[in-house]
């Protein structure tokens, strides 16, 4: 079965074992196109890349493609400088704060995971993608050069919600900007597919001030979608996605929340917008 919608947003799916409908339009001339990010694509198929609580399995959906393993206590990702390149932050300022994303706390139970195993990564990748292809997706990261990746997440608020407003933040890190601009397009590339398992997210994309080649994608899917379209095991979801490059590394702000208001286009752009201006030594 195969259904699509349009109006705000564009949906387009392929369930039950049936071909997969074409991908949206690519980018034009910075553009941004109707792209697909799993928020809630796969709510029940495919097992999360870590154990969390039923809770917060919604945060595994909307997260960047790279889900990492158990936090390594004793990972050193070095900044080597050399040749005309930037070169990357030290590891605890990849990630953002408190400064970028006013209001945010660390989250206490998605804590913060690194690895620099490349095994790991791709191990755990996958299940953070929407349909990827995993000899194709194996060969574009050793051939961008996987140096080291990582993810962190914060929330809004007083106390710690599951289900409320989260913000995450992930890096990876590869051997040059060429590496990280190929790693880029085929993460959104992949983004770009329908939904293997439900009709109920809407996506569209927009546009990103101030970051140049940045991308931005918005994710939607309300309780009626899901009734209209969805399963039984999704939660309604509203994502906003900006990737971006910055010398050697790709760099991922996800804003995620319950749809009504909760997150908005304006909010994710004045946070993306920080935490490149910061890398960036703005």
């Amino acid at each position: 079965m195969d259904r699509s919608a349009s109006g705000n947003g564009t949906r387009r799916c392929a369930i039950r074992g049936e071909p997969l409908a074409p991908i949206l339009a690519p980018r034009v001339d910075g553009n941004s196109t109707a792209r697909v990010k799993a928020a809630l694509c796969r709510s029940s198929p495919r097992t999360p890349a870590l154990p969390v609580a039923a809770a917060s399995r919604r945060v595994h959906r909307v997260r960047f493609a790279i889900r990492l393993l158990v936090p390594l206590t004793a990972v050193a990702l070095v900044a080597c400088s050399g040749g005309d390149e930037t070169a990357p932050p030290p590891l605890s300022q990849r990630f953002l704060t408190a400064a970028d994303a006013p209001g945010t706390k660390p989250d206490p139970v998605e804590t913060r995971e690194t690895t620099v195993d490349f095994d790991e990564f791709i191990a755990v990748l996958g299940p953070a993608l929407i349909d990827p292809d995993e000899e194709e997706m194996t060969t574009v990261f050793q051939e961008a050069g996987f140096k080291g990746a990582g993810v962190d997440a914060r929330f809004f608020g007083e106390t710690h919600d599951p289900h409320g407003p989260h913000v995450f933040s992930s890096f990876i890190e590869l051997e040059s900007e060429d590496g990280a601009t190929s790693a880029l397009g085929w993460l959104e590339t992949d983004a770009m597919k329908p939904c293997p398992n439900s009709c109920a997210t809407r996506v569209s994309s927009f546009g990103v001030d101030g970051i140049p080649d940045a991308r931005g994608v918005h994710r939607i899917a309300t309780a009626e979608d899901i009734e209209a379209a969805g399963t039984e095991s999704e939660q309604p979801s509203d994502s906003y996605w900006v990737g971006f490059t910055v010398g050697s590394v790709v760099y991922v702000m996800e804003l995620h929340g319950p749809p009504g208001g909760s997150v908005s286009e304006e909010q994710s752009q004045e946070i993306a917008s920080a935490y490149y201006d910061r890398l960036k030594g703005n």
